[in-house]
């Protein structure tokens, strides 16, 4: 697959009118090369694909990249200057996104003659279709994910504190098979749900409250990542009636999904919902988003994404209501587009479990 990926590159510096791509972005890395490290640079020719990285991964960017061309870096060369040179480049793309301006600064002083492109997102544009191996690694972080939560799902009760399930359920996961989880994994409680992105505490669950964990793992380099909302008992009041609201605003988007659809109908469908239900003004961020590489990528589903749904994505479909110091609800399924509906991936039940 590593070839049609190429390919895509190849397109845009063909449509650019560029001599080559510059990447940084260690997501965009990976996605063409299969090499990942805390430092490293490609450079794209339309005959080519050199990976430079340190000494510290030269041997495993020779062991994973096949069919490139790997070169070490040593201290401050100009490496990347000198295959400038060697291939002839005067006119070069690069992932602007990602490239720090310390960096564009040293690369337009050490190869004046060279003119550096920005490419924004075109990247990251297309990797937003997955191919069938990226789809298969996707299953397999979601299965893991799966089985670690249902490892842990007893130890979700009361006396046990936000940070020991997160670490409970991080450890299942890679005791599993995964290679990491895909974020920091969000355990919120009580009036604490309230706050979408709650980092774990020391908190200890409390009978009667609900628990909002948000959780995925990576595998083969791609993430998954789904919200589950748990009663530690029957949910009552406003908690149950949001409940409700949420996941039949969650269903509504799922059944929506096909290719085709602009993004930004498919929020409107969700957050419409729970406008309808009068809670509008405590559901704040995306219906959605891409995932696969990252675990937040394109498309982002908002009342400001651009573009339509196309077939092979893999989103997110994630309502929440979230009222201050009562408590929040938030359920979350990835979904494949596919041409006509939208295949749910993830397997958890996202009714009331408790």
């Amino acid at each position: 697959m590593k070839e049609q990926r190429l390919g895509r590159v190849l397109e845009i510096i063909e449509e650019k009118n560029l001599h080559s791509c510059v990447l940084k972005g260690m997501d965009n890395i990976f996605y063409l090369t299969g090499f990942r490290g805390s430092e490293g640079t490609v450079l794209v020719t339309r005959g080519d694909v050199v990976v430079l990285t340190d000494s510290r991964y030269i041997t495993h960017a020779r062991e994973v990249a096949g069919g490139c061309t790997i070169l070490e870096t040593r201290g401050k060369d100009n490496l990347l200057g000198t295959l400038f040179e060697r291939y002839g480049i005067t006119r070069t793309g690069f992932d602007s996104n990602h490239t720090l301006y310390q960096t564009y600064h040293n690369w337009r002083e050490g190869s004046p003659v060279v003119e550096f492109v920005p490419l924004s997102n075109d990247i990251e544009a297309i990797r937003r279709c997955k191919d069938p191996d990226e789809i298969l690694a996707v299953r397999k972080a979601v299965d893991i994910a799966t089985r670690a939560f249902a490892a842990v799902l007893e130890k979700i009760a009361p006396g046990t504190t936000e940070k020991e399930v997160a670490n409970e359920l991080d450890h299942a996961m890679r005791c599993l098979g995964a290679d990491a989880p895909s974020f920091e994994t969000i355990v919120a409680s009580g009036p604490r749900a309230a706050l979408p992105h709650a980092r774990p505490t020391d908190k200890s669950l409390e009978a009667g409250e609900e628990v909002i964990i948000d959780f995925g793992c990576q595998v083969d380099g791609y993430c998954s990542d789904e919200t589950c909302t748990v009663p530690l008992g029957e949910p009552k009041g406003k908690i149950a009636e949001i409940y409700g609201i949420v996941r039949e605003a969650k269903e509504k988007g799922i059944q929506a999904v096909r290719a085709g659809l602009p993004v930004q109908e498919l929020d409107m469908i969700v957050r419409g919902f729970v406008e309808d239900k009068g809670y509008g003004d405590f559901f704040r961020h995306g219906t959605g988003h891409g995932v696969g590489i990252a675990v937040h990528e394109a498309p982002a589903i908002t009342v400001n994404g651009e573009g339509l749904l196309e077939e092979n994505m893999i989103i997110t479909v994630e309502p929440g209501i979230y009222i201050p110091h009562v408590g929040g609800v938030r359920l979350e399924d990835m979904v494949l587009v596919t041409q006509d509906r939208g295949e749910v991936l993830t397997k958890l039940r996202k009714d009331l479990i408790s």
